[in-house]
């Protein structure tokens, strides 16, 4: 009780501060009492985790507000994975007495840290969202991450909801005895791909061989199977169907769902679908679904929007994975355009940034419509280089270490053209970037108010 206590009162400090108060009230708690999530564990009925590369938080918050819809629910919804994070959820809940205020967890977890705190709680459902190289000083190689997760699993008697059309994934499906679901795109919407991306599972995990792919969505997600063995891509149990602004969700035996898309871009719908595979999983219908989906906030930097002068999103990148995917969907955008690249090296961004070069700043090259490109951040320099050697013009870019002088150089650039920003960064630039972009979409308001007013 101490341990809650403490965190209760750093909480309400923080946020007396103006802080969040996501991460650091669970840790002062766990150092009082170590074994305070198993406390929490066998107080609370069942836990759903969210777990994979990319995609953990948005798809985390998709389906809390989903199931959140149908009763109250705890979630770490804003992207605190560790077991700090996921301890602080449950404080907040919890009532000064440890009585918790609801009967399910929904939480997403960090791939490393899930071994550690997985025999902690009721886990009954593990949904995947894919799995990429990512932070090579935090994770190692691939195998290390399927080693976690596969020793993560062995430790719950949850079922499993995987991503079937990422081969990876599909290993630890086929090394689980649980039951598993599969979700995936729908075939006919597989492409050809032209492009030399970075692809983390072209060789099969069963016997080596490189798979052969018929078709392609991002990454190594595609239509594979290797020509050595029987390892192929399986036929997913729920499969979507991207339609740009909609999702249309396909399970056998029942009616379509049409399902409105709160979020933007391919990998996006991605989540939507790992979403909705879960919540079909632990029993929820179309309505609580459409609801969830209705309701949605978009977490800090996942295509985040702020309306200033003109119309700024805001978007994590961390791995040459995820970062094409994002960059795909700026360059997507035919509007001329403006973008700041943030890079720090710091303990939560990864200290090696060498997959920078991995990833597809080429998309970046061969878009016309890109007036500018600010790169910013500890390791803006090395930014900058990474985008002349992927033949962006110098003239196009521009470096500015500190990230505040880059945003106000960006509206400057853009607010005189009327121009759309992106904005992309690492983790430790996101929510400072947040903080100034809330300060100044508020000042922005107080401004239109003021004058609305004096014309009035």
């Amino acid at each position: 009780m101490f341990a809650i206590w403490a965190g209760k009162l750093v909480t309400l400090l923080l946020r007396m501060r103006g802080k969040d108060a996501t991460s650091f009230p669970g840790k002062v708690a766990l150092r009082i009492s170590p074994k305070l999530l198993a406390w929490f564990g066998r107080r609370i009925e069942r836990v759903i985790v969210v777990t994979g590369t990319n995609g953990k938080t948005t798809t985390t918050s998709l389906l809390a507000s989903m199931i959140g819809h149908q009763e109250a629910i705890i979630t770490n919804h804003k992207g605190a994975n560790l077991a700090q994070g996921i301890a602080t959820a449950f404080i907040q809940a919890a009532s000064w007495t440890g009585k918790l205020r609801a009967k399910t967890a929904v939480l997403e977890v960090d791939e490393a840290t899930f071994p550690t705190i997985a025999e902690a709680l009721p886990i009954v459902v593990i949904v995947v969202t894919n799995i990429f190289r990512d932070q090579l000083d935090r994770y190692g190689e691939l195998d290390t991450t399927v080693e976690k997760l596969f020793e993560a699993i062995r430790k719950t008697e949850a079922c499993l909801v995987l991503n079937g059309d990422d081969p990876i994934s599909r290993r630890l499906g086929l090394r689980s005895s649980r039951k598993t679901f599969y979700y995936g795109m729908a075939r006919e919407t597989a492409r050809q791909d032209t492009r030399r991306q970075i692809r983390d599972g072209q060789f099969c995990l069963q016997c080596g061989h490189e798979l052969r792919y018929d078709g392609f969505w991002y990454g190594q997600l595609g239509l594979y199977a290797c020509p050595h063995c029987d390892f192929a891509r399986p036929h997913p149990e729920f499969i979507g169907t991207y339609l740009g602004p909609t999702l249309r969700f396909s399970e056998e035996g029942l009616p379509d769902l049409t399902l409105d898309m709160p979020v933007e871009g391919l990998y996006n719908a991605y989540n939507v679908l790992a979403a909705t595979a879960g919540a079909r999983v632990v029993g929820l219908w179309s309505e609580h679904i459409h609801a969830g989906l209705a309701n949605y906030v978009s977490p800090d930097g996942r295509m985040q929007s702020f309306q200033l002068d003109v119309p700024v999103k805001l978007n994590l990148i961390k791995n040459p994975t995820g970062c094409d995917s994002v960059v795909q969907a700026v360059t997507s955008d035919p509007a001329q355009k403006v973008v700041v690249i943030g890079i720090n090296d710091l303990a939560a961004d990864g200290k090696d940034v060498s997959w920078l070069w991995d990833a597809d700043f080429e998309m970046l090259t061969d878009d016309p419509s890109i007036v500018r490109v600010i790169t910013s951040g500890l390791r803006a320099h090395d930014m900058a280089l990474r985008l002349k050697y992927g033949g962006l013009s110098s003239h196009v870019i521009s470096v500015i270490a500190d990230m505040d002088e880059a945003l106000d150089a960006a509206l400057s650039i853009a607010s005189s053209q009327s121009l759309p920003i992106y904005i992309l960064t690492t983790y430790t630039l996101l929510h400072p970037t947040v903080q100034t972009l809330t300060t100044k979409v508020g000042s922005h308001e107080s401004t239109n108010v003021a004058y609305r007013t004096s014309v009035s």
